[in-house]
């Protein structure tokens, strides 16, 4: 079946988040190479980000920390991210697929502020799915129902298994979105996408790739 519609993650597949994560080592006062080398030790083990999170700082509650945060630095960039922030073959990877005929179309989970933060950036996508906007999050079944119907709106009629998910997560990305009867690829980048590439689970992807360069080459190659 062909694929017309091509919706993508936010975070490690649109925007790097290395900076996000260096301001909260810096606002913890960890050292950069501890910091991460400790949430990549708890991912590899089956932890979570969050248990990451918390080995770090004991009782680490995101919305709370987030508040604080909020409160003290109300104009900084805190756990946001910005223009600066996208990897860098975005722009041309989304202007290959627009020319041949592909929607393109974000959806993740993120807070409120990221839909005006990904507005301002200009990508020429066809629409902007946010979970907290929506209500629900991935990888729940309601997420992808709200993707095919963001997707819809751009194609009408459009089926899910004309629609391909990308993301850098098999168990929030590649799984629930075959589940739902999309296509899916895993992009190889990022905390998640590393780690996650090397799962058996990453054999339920229609392809495992690098970059979005490659990703708009895999997608023209099956024309």
């Amino acid at each position: 079946m062909t694929i017309r519609t091509v919706v993508f993650d936010v975070g490690e597949t649109l925007v790097d988040e290395t900076r996000i994560f260096a301001r909260w080592a810096d606002r913890f006062g960890i050292p950069h190479m501890a910091f991460f080398g400790t949430i990549g030790g708890v991912l590899a083990s089956g932890g979570t980000l969050t248990d990451g999170f918390r080995l770090l700082v004991p009782g680490f509650d995101l919305a709370s920390e987030s508040d604080r945060w909020r409160a003290e630095d109300p104009e900084g960039e805190r756990e946001h991210f910005g223009e600066r922030d996208l990897y860098p073959d975005v722009r041309p990877a989304f202007a290959a697929m627009r020319d041949a005929g592909l929607s393109l179309v974000i959806a993740g989970n993120q807070p409120s502020e990221a839909g005006p933060a990904l507005s301002a950036m200009d990508l020429g996508v066809d629409g902007i799915g946010i979970s907290d906007d929506w209500g629900v999050q991935k990888p729940r079944p309601e997420f992808f129902d709200r993707v095919v119907e963001l997707a819809d709106r751009t194609r009408p009629g459009i089926t899910p298994g004309e629609i391909l998910y990308v993301g850098d997560r098999v168990d929030n990305d590649v799984l629930p979105a075959v589940r739902a009867g999309m296509r899916a690829v895993l992009l190889r980048r990022g905390i998640y996408g590393y780690r996650h590439s090397a799962t058996r689970d990453a054999e339920r992807a229609d392809a495992v790739l690098d970059d979005l360069h490659r990703l708009a080459a895999w997608i023209a190659g099956r024309d």
